[in-house]
């Protein structure tokens, strides 16, 4: 019952978001000079994984020159529930026109996928431009991630388990056999923490539904029995993880879920000695995810170039070594 009833309240959030962020798309300018390319491959199952989508969509957002530049993989928000490769249109035009060329998939939604199958596709993506970064103009060997809201929790469980996959590979079906290597994560509003997920301290009865209902949406039935449940908070895995690649941390005084979240994320990194930054913006109408959905705000304007030079910084490093 607690389910059923969480089903139906997320979906009505997700359904007025809907309205909303076509609105707001609508409305933003997008920068001259950068070009969108639709693509689309068969998901082709194995003896092992068996993908809940026939097909995985994506885009790729190029200088209208269309030259091989470092890459970018923007997974999108949307309580996991909801969004596309389109959602973040205009925030992957102006990351593209900053000099990289930016990747966004459509990976198969709750309640339909699970968080692992949602990862799988992540992988099976990565892997696809790996093996064809001429094909689609790409250097992969500055390969970077991004994501916003549940899309940064994807994005951070992603490296995590690229990093350990020695670890966690065999729990998530997700083997490193191409040697990916990310260079950089930037978590924009994520929501890493998932086990506190849901918590209204003034409201104990929609605590209930909705701690239960994500759980049951991400892990499956007896979710606290499964291996992933306690493989997927950055407190379980910052302990005992190989080097992380640095990450970059934004939030702001707006967004709802930023005392129990980013704040949580920069005190474990410093905690355990994780190479980050973190960017609070002290604005109050700066809200969740403002960054993505408007993108030619000023304080937008501020935290995407952040990001853009956070990546470049690891690809100066990079290329001094050399």
């Amino acid at each position: 019952m607690r389910y059923f009833i969480f089903k139906k309240l997320f979906d009505y959030i997700w359904k007025n978001a809907d309205k909303g962020d076509k609105k707001v798309k609508e409305k933003e300018i997008k920068p001259e000079g950068i070009i969108k390319k639709e693509y689309s491959i068969p998901l082709i199952k194995n003896e092992i994984i068996k993908y809940k989508s026939k097909e995985l969509k994506f885009n790729i957002y190029y200088d209208e020159k269309i030259i091989s530049r470092p890459a970018i993989i923007d997974i999108h928000g949307g309580g996991w529930r909801y969004g596309d490769k389109d959602l973040n249109d205009n925030f992957c035009f102006h990351l593209a026109k900053k000099g990289f060329n930016v990747v966004s998939l459509s990976y198969t939604l709750a309640y339909k996928a699970k968080l692992v199958n949602q990862l799988q596709e992540i992988h099976y993506l990565i892997n696809h431009l790996y093996k064809n970064n001429d094909k689609y103009s790409l250097d992969t060997s500055s390969l970077f991630l991004t994501g916003d809201s549940a899309g940064g929790e994807l994005a951070f469980l992603y490296t995590a388990i690229i990093v350990n996959n020695f670890k966690y590979g065999e729990i998530f079906k997700i083997y490193n056999k191409n040697n990916i290597e990310i260079k950089g994560i930037a978590l924009n509003h994520a929501t890493c923490y998932l086990k506190d997920l849901g918590e209204f301290p003034d409201h104990k009865i929609l605590s209930s539904i909705c701690r239960y209902g994500i759980k049951r949406m991400l892990y499956g039935p007896f979710f606290k029995y499964r291996k992933i449940y306690r493989k997927t908070d950055p407190n379980d895995i910052f302990p005992t993880s190989n080097p992380f690649p640095p990450i970059l941390i934004l939030t702001s005084k707006g967004d709802k879920l930023y005392s129990y979240q980013s704040i949580l994320l920069n005190d474990d990194c410093n905690l355990y000695g994780i190479k980050h930054k973190f960017i609070n913006l002290d604005n109050p109408k700066a809200i969740h995810v403002f960054n993505v959905l408007y993108p030619n705000l000023e304080d937008s304007i501020h935290f995407n170039n952040e990001i853009c030079n956070f990546f470049k910084e690891e690809i100066n490093k990079t290329t001094d070594i050399k």
